[in-house]
């Protein structure tokens, strides 16, 4: 018998629960990918503030066989708009999902009871839109983070937050002169570079950073595909 909306969501939120993987919790986060006989790196975009943006880099996913790690701040509309798109993607393996709280706020200074909602709320989002659980790895917001975040998120489940070592840029007076530099400085083996799908690149600009890839024999992979199914 199908699920009501409330029962699904009180099953999703004590699934959330999982004492085995609070013994496990880190004390920092990652910061880059496992070592590979192959060339590759994450290339992870946040937020969603943009439909335009979160579209782009669905296109580029599709189009360019790159793998995109996305994490999701379920509150914005784009998540829900480019559902069916994301599902596709989600299918056929070439996109990962993430935890990027519910409206983004900073956990680091929020207290214990809105940093459990504020994940959690985004886990029960990628659950019911996509069935889809984002465990083990979230992005702390602004990239802030504290042992004591780390610990609740831990308790949620989410035991391996990520971090970055590189970034592609993001903002209102950003050009794709700087986007390109910023790729050609840190798109490299092994590097976690972070992404904002808040402000729209261009296809154009965003296949001059494939080729740039493709150019120093690299792939972009997902979290999952670099650590492994099981990795906590």
């Amino acid at each position: 018998m199908e699920l009501d909306r409330k029962s699904f969501l009180l099953g999703a939120s004590a699934a959330l629960i999982l004492p085995a993987q609070i013994a496990e919790a880190r004390t920092s986060p990652i910061f880059q990918l496992p070592e590979s006989s192959t060339k590759r790196f994450a290339w992870t975009v946040d937020d969603g503030v943009s439909n335009t943006a979160v579209k782009r880099y669905l296109d580029i996913v599709e189009k360019t066989g790159q793998h995109l790690t996305l994490f999701v701040t379920s509150s914005y509309p784009s998540w829900r708009k480019n559902k069916s798109q994301i599902l596709e993607l989600l299918e056929q393996g070439k996109i990962q999902l993430g935890n990027h709280t519910l409206s983004h706020r900073d956990l680091s200074t929020s207290s214990d009871g809105i940093v459990r909602n504020q994940l959690q709320q985004c886990h029960e989002f990628l659950l019911e839109t996509y069935n889809y659980d984002a465990r083990p790895y979230f992005r702390p917001t602004y990239g802030y983070w504290t042992k004591h975040l780390i610990k609740l998120a831990a308790e949620l489940g989410y035991t391996v937050p990520v971090m970055w070592h590189g970034t592609l840029g993001d903002g209102y007076n950003r050009s794709t002169k700087t986007t390109m530099e910023l790729a050609h400085k840190w798109v490299s083996n092994r590097r976690i570079v972070i992404d904002h799908a808040n402000v729209p690149k261009s296809q154009t600009e965003l296949l001059e950073v494939v080729k740039l890839i493709q150019k120093r024999g690299m792939k972009s992979v997902t979290l999952r595909e670099a650590f492994g199914k099981n990795y906590r």
